[in-house]
C-alpha cells in the first residue's frame, strides 16, 4: 500500500514539472539532493571497537578462583547412585 501511495505521489510532483526547463529540473535534484544529504549525515558512523577499548572494565575480585571453580565443576560432575551405596556397604 506505501509504495502505490509513494507512486501516485511521485507521479503528482513529475506532472508539475515534467515541462520545466532543464536548469530547473537541475536546481530542483540538487535542492532535493541537499535534503537528503543532511538527512544522511546526521547519522554518526559506529565506532570500530579494539581490545584497547575494554581494557581494565573488570575487575577479578568479583570472580572465582581458578582451583575453586575447578573442584565445583568436578563435585557437580558426581552423582550418587545405588551402586556407590552398595560399595559404601562393603
Amino acid at each position: 500500500m506505501t509504495a502505490i501511495t509513494l507512486e501516485r505521489e511521485t507521479e503528482n510532483y513529475w506532472d508539475l514539472i515534467k515541462d520545466a526547463g532543464n536548469e530547473v529540473k537541475l536546481a530542483l535534484i540538487k535542492k532535493l539532493s541537499d535534503a537528503v544529504m543532511t538527512a544522511v549525515a546526521e547519522k554518526k558512523p559506529r565506532k570500530k571497537y579494539t581490545a584497547d577499548d575494554f581494557a581494565g572494565m573488570w575487575s577479578d575480585e568479583y570472580f572465582m578462583d581458578v582451583d575453586e571453580l575447578n573442584k565445583l565443576i568436578r563435585d557437580g560432575r558426581h552423582v550418587k547412585s545405588n551402586r556407590d551405596k552398595i560399595w559404601d556397604e562393603i
